[in-house]
């Protein structure tokens, strides 16, 4: 039985990880089947967990047989999966100090590009979604204050969490981390929305910047 057939039979709790793989793959290329591709990705990915290092695309399209959109959809899996287990493991569904909102977004703690995430909050503290809005490079994020008043109205937020990691592991703010906190807190204000912290995430530590 083919991995879409198991689960639209059984289930997606059936399958095991290398059909969870095949079904990303979906199809294979002449000289490799879809079930040879899936299995050197789970290699790959085994090895990338053991050597403590985040996969790339490059990673995977060295790889026979995957290319750039195969590569792309394993990684955004992978993501997701983070994200998800991040958002439901120990209730955030409340999200009451930076504490909780660290164990959210300590994933981004691998990354080796700057990037600015922001969690939505309604007037309950309760959690609305978190969105990446800015990408930068190995050592600037170039955010717009503007980015975070966008998402905070089309989210009907109350309250905004802010974070971005320091790709050199270092969590210490930087001046110019303080200076984009208080604007980005002149501007909310400006809309009725409260930036209750923003979280600077280094390798295996992380500080608070109060707005």
């Amino acid at each position: 039985m083919l991995p879409r057939e198991k689960f639209q039979k059984r289930g997606i709790s059936t399958l095991s990880d290398i059909e969870l793989i095949q079904i990303l793959v979906g199809s294979g290329v002449k000289g490799r089947d879809f079930k040879q591709i899936s299995n050197s990705i789970m290699r790959r990915i085994k090895k990338g967990i053991k050597e403590g290092k985040a996969l790339s695309i490059r990673d995977l399209t060295t790889i026979d047989g995957v290319g750039e959109v195969t590569a792309m959809r394993v990684l955004s899996a992978i993501e997701l999966g983070k994200r998800v287990y991040g958002l439901y493991e120990g209730d955030p569904s409340r999200i009451v100090n930076s504490q909780d909102a660290y164990e959210i977004f300590k994933d981004m703690s691998n990354l080796k590009r700057e990037r600015v995430d922001i969690i939505c909050l309604n007037s309950r503290f309760e959690y609305i979604c978190r969105e990446s809005i800015a990408l930068g490079s190995l050592n600037c994020a170039n955010l717009s204050p503007r980015e975070v008043l966008y998402t905070a109205i089309e989210k009907n937020s109350a309250f905004v969490i802010m974070a971005h990691n320091h790709p050199s592991g270092d969590s210490t703010p930087s001046q110019e981390d303080v200076l984009l906190t208080k604007n980005i807190t002149k501007g909310l204000e400006l809309v009725g929305v409260q930036l209750l912290d923003h979280i600077v995430i280094g390798k295996s530590s992380w500080n608070s910047i109060e707005g």
